[in-house]
């Protein structure tokens, strides 16, 4: 249930959505996506995002020299196939971690490639958490937030499950959510990609970028930057794009000169102050919880009363 890091351009809307457990599941024995961010250009456009052209840094790298601490326990939620929690093992960040996912075809690879008896997985569903109390001395997410419906009740476990001095660790897509897209937002990459040359295109038209298949993608992403502030002071963030690349790299042909063109047109809308649809993001729990933990309980239960009375009053209902 995690890491799809916005892989591709989405299909067509009459694709059939499955459960996100099932699409994970399928998509580690038939995988039909390709992630935007392993190909080599792009990943050195990100890296180079993160630190700079001359000195480029992994995302990780970029955490150890901003916070060079090392942690007893972490936490890994929506670990997907265990590339994280293998890293943080390897770097000594942490001295164990443990780490979930709802797709146990996930799992299972994670478990196999873990190679050390530091790393601890288990199956849990992200919306329906159950954390031990004041244990972790830093949480991460690596691309799996975005796939969150119920933000408030994941984080106000987490204001539970935290140490009082631990970190809060995202890697993770903040853009538009899946509901907010329609043609007038994706109007942009439509022209840099209608600028393309014909055979550099493998569709007509750059559809919409939202997974049918997969109902969790991006579901309240552009959510949670103001949902994270309500019970957590965010200490650093680096954003490294995506605008472009994200949005369309399964819908052109991959060879390097279109690369190099997307990556140029997403520096200018960048540079233009266009906000960055990914961003790592480190932040630490507020100092007094408690009206945060008030407003992730009550906020829920105010939005479906007030979608109730929507629906009664014969209108559409906002998320």
């Amino acid at each position: 249930m995690r890491r799809c890091t916005r892989k591709c351009v989405r299909g067509s809307a009459s694709v059939s959505a499955l459960k996100p457990t099932e699409f994970w599941d399928r998509e580690i024995t038939e995988p039909t996506h390709v992630n935007w961010m392993h190909h080599p250009l792009v990943r050195e456009h990100i890296n180079a995002s993160i630190g700079t052209a001359a000195r480029p840094l992994w995302p990780l790298d970029w955490f150890e020299e901003k916070f060079p601490r090392r942690f007893a326990r972490g936490l890994s939620i929506g670990c997907g196939t265990g590339a994280l929690e293998r890293d943080v093992i390897r770097r000594g960040i942490c001295e164990r971690i443990d780490a979930f996912d709802g797709s146990m075809q996930s799992l299972l690879v994670a478990t196999r490639e873990a190679g050390t008896n530091h790393i601890r997985y288990f199956a849990s569903d992200f919306n329906r958490p159950a954390l031990p109390r004041d244990t972790y001395d830093i949480v991460f997410f690596h691309h799996s937030l975005h796939h969150v419906l119920r933000l408030e009740r994941l984080f106000r476990e987490l204001l539970d499950a935290m140490k009082p001095d631990a970190l809060l660790y995202l890697d993770e897509y903040i853009g538009p959510s899946s509901t907010e897209w329609n043609d007038a937002l994706v109007a942009p990459q439509r022209a840099i990609f209608d600028a393309l040359p014909h055979d550099k295109r493998l569709v007509d038209r750059l559809p919409l970028p939202i997974e049918p298949a997969d109902p969790s993608e991006a579901i309240r992403a552009s959510e949670i930057l103001p949902q994270l502030r309500i019970g957590f002071d965010v200490v650093a963030m680096q954003g490294y794009g995506g605008n472009v690349l994200s949005t369309m790299f399964n819908a052109i042909v991959h060879d390097d000169d279109v690369v190099r063109t997307l990556i140029a047109e997403e520096q200018r809308m960048l540079a233009a102050s266009a906000p960055p649809f990914h961003a790592l993001i480190v932040a630490t729990k507020k100092r007094n919880v408690r009206f945060a933990r008030a407003r992730y309980f009550l906020e829920p239960k105010l939005r479906g009363v007030r979608q109730k009375l929507w629906r009664v009053l014969g209108r559409k209902v906002p998320f």
